[in-house]
């Protein structure tokens, strides 16, 4: 059976988007092969019934790659790989390297689309952006919508804004973490003991994201519905307001953005 599918990479998110491309029915596990030079890697992915490899060579001849490893790896991968003679969509979820820079180091027979995943892929709450990048043609994205559809949302933008998505999206998730981390360590130091904690913070946010992903109201309405005048909410964004958490956080996206923008420039 042709492979499909040549994934370079078995991490978190490759893992990921390989059982969710089966588990959705998009893809047959027999269809999909992965290269990793971890065994363990392999090992996972060949228990879901895919093919395995520790040689990225070996994915040559698939109908589309997805490189799933870290930009610092991707000069490895290319030497590897590069330069190749056969028409092939090159899936990137790398963050950061634009896809002129890809196609450059695999060859000009390469169709590139690009592709800013998040982490809650994991669990099927993926939040993902796709991209058609340097080569591609009408048609060439449609695999990766029908992957990452599987795994949560996709929304098809210019690939010009792939740095800004990065910074939102893409990173946006350990934003909540890290709010999450505070939230725990000021429930510690009001008395309450950390399964507590961990429960009352875990589905505060787990409620909050639900009604605001369910809700026709925007943000800033849903925040003034639970801020009464006077009251306990509004006593703690005043402090927010005050510390312009706010502004720390369009700061903290632009950084990320800029530092998407450093590793394209290499």
């Amino acid at each position: 059976m042709a492979i499909m599918l040549g994934i370079i990479g078995g991490g978190n998110m490759g893992s990921a988007i390989v059982r969710g491309a089966i588990e959705a029915g998009v893809l047959s596990p027999q269809t999909i092969m992965v290269a990793d030079l971890e065994a363990s890697r392999r090992d996972a992915a060949a228990a879901l019934g895919c093919r395995t490899t520790a040689d990225a060579t070996d994915v040559i001849g698939a109908e589309q790659i997805m490189l799933a490893v870290k930009p610092q790896g991707f000069a490895r991968v290319a030497a590897d790989l590069g330069p190749m003679d056969r028409p092939t969509v090159v899936i990137s979820i790398m963050a950061g390297l634009e896809s002129r820079a890809i196609r450059d180091a695999l060859g000009p027979s390469v169709r590139v689309i690009r592709v800013m995943p998040n982490t809650p892929c994991q669990v099927a709450e993926g939040m993902t952006v796709i991209a058609s990048g340097d080569g591609a043609r009408p048609g060439d994205e449609a695999l990766a919508v029908r992957i990452f559809d599987a795994l949560g949302r996709t929304v098809v933008l210019d690939e010009k804004h792939m740095h800004a998505v990065t910074g939102l999206s893409g990173s946006g998730p350990a934003y909540v973490f890290l709010l999450a981390e505070a939230m725990e360590r000021a429930a510690s130091t009001a008395g309450l003991d950390d399964a507590t904690a961990s429960l009352l913070v875990r589905q505060t946010i787990r409620g909050a994201a639900a009604l605001l992903s369910d809700s026709d109201r925007g943000p800033a309405d849903l925040r003034a519905a639970v801020t009464s005048p006077g009251g306990t909410t509004e006593a703690a964004i005043g402090v927010m307001t005050e510390r312009d958490l706010p502004g720390i956080v369009v700061d903290a996206i632009e950084a990320a953005r800029e530092r998407g923008a450093e590793l394209a420039r290499g």
